[in-house]
């Protein structure tokens, strides 16, 4: 019978090459990443706009593990309050990463706020009977099936749990030291966290929020804005695959490293790109509204929030019902919007930022 796995504890251990070859590929990667950082930070796109990233994230997030959702049936369900499993869990992860930034600001990443998160993550879903808030308490297993007996990976015994986590924390916080870039201490910390496996549910989507919050802590990045699990989603059997590399007596560091770094430069090459066309369109609606006498806060809301009612903008922009309706019906005309068949309450959708923003 299979037993659970013993990891190493950190640091890993890399020979001169592999760290030659890994901090190439993680200077090539921070390029991009800083490129895509100092534009958000000169872009019109405000601080409300970044929640839009935040959301493909937590959707492409909480692919990786199974939900089916779009960018459009979460903000619709938000208007609605008709949510089903996967909207909840694509707003718990929105919410586990707001929270996790702001908790930054006091406190170190530390069990406390991982088990902060994880109660977060868990809250009204699927995973919400499997202790959350709490490292796991039983033995754990990844397969196909409901049987030990079937299982892909055995993660360590529960006791473990607190001497592994203690010592990512001690990594986490740079009391290990090593040699290695910061980005590829990202890569470590999530093939290790996502090895421990501390929790009954939610680790694989825990893990990539940390990825997001060591970078702001490392400050490689300045907002929740990069994620690198759009990059991870679009390969996710290489990426099962190559953490399962790591679970093994000689774990295959170097190869799982590679992939991470080459995933995130290929997000900042993707995310530069999307803000450069969130940029044009921005640009290209603001000048249609001039040109067609209408309010420019209107077209600024629609990119916070593509799904909306009447009712939304007349609070957002303080402005009467009528004169809110008058413009956005203008909108709809031109067919830069679009609206429901409801006679009342009706939903309009701004659809070219949601097409940017998914693909």
């Amino acid at each position: 019978m299979k037993k659970p796995f013993v990891p190493d504890l950190l640091p890993i251990v890399l020979t001169a090459e592999d760290k030659i070859s890994l901090f190439r590929l993680a200077i090539d990667a921070r390029v991009k990443i800083e490129r895509f950082n100092a534009m958000l930070e000169r872009s019109l796109i405000n601080q409300e706009m970044l929640m839009t990233f935040s959301l493909q994230e937590a959707i492409q997030s909480t692919r990786i593990e199974g939900t089916q959702t779009t960018i459009n049936k979460v903000l619709e369900s938000n208007i609605t309050g008709e949510q089903g499993t996967d909207e909840r869990e694509v707003n718990n992860y929105l919410e586990a990463l707001a929270v996790g930034k702001e908790r930054l600001r006091h406190l170190p990443i530390s069990t406390r706020l991982f088990l902060e998160l994880h109660s977060i993550l868990l809250k009204d879903s699927r995973g919400g009977n499997r202790s959350p808030g709490e490292y796991r308490k039983i033995q754990n297993f990844i397969g196909p099936t409901n049987d030990i007996k079937d299982a892909t990976y055995i993660p360590p015994e529960p006791q473990l749990i607190s001497k592994y986590m203690s010592n990512l924390e001690e990594y986490i916080n740079a009391e290990i030291v090593d040699d290695l870039d910061p980005l590829i201490r990202a890569g470590v910390i999530h093939g290790q966290f996502e090895t421990i496996h501390p929790f009954l549910d939610g680790n694989g989507r825990i893990g990539r929020i940390l990825i997001t919050l060591y970078l702001i802590e490392q400050r490689i990045i300045s907002e929740p804005s990069f994620f690198v699990s759009e990059e991870l989603e679009k390969s996710k059997h290489r990426y099962y695959g190559l953490l399962n590399n790591l679970r093994v007596p000689s774990p295959r560091w170097r190869e799982w490293l590679e992939y991470f770094l080459k995933a995130a430069s290929g997000q900042a090459t993707k995310s530069t790109e999307k803000l450069e066309r969130i940029e044009e369109l921005l640009a290209s609606m603001l000048t249609f509204a001039r040109e067609n006498q209408i309010r420019e806060d209107l077209i600024k809301f629609m990119f916070q929030k593509p799904i909306f009612t009447v009712k939304e903008v007349e609070t957002a922009l303080k402005i009467s019902y009528n004169t809110a309706n008058v413009h956005i019906r203008k909108l709809a005309q031109e067919n830069k919007i679009f609206g429901d068949d409801k006679r009342r309450n009706r939903i309009f959708a701004f659809y070219d930022i949601i097409d940017i923003l998914e693909h």
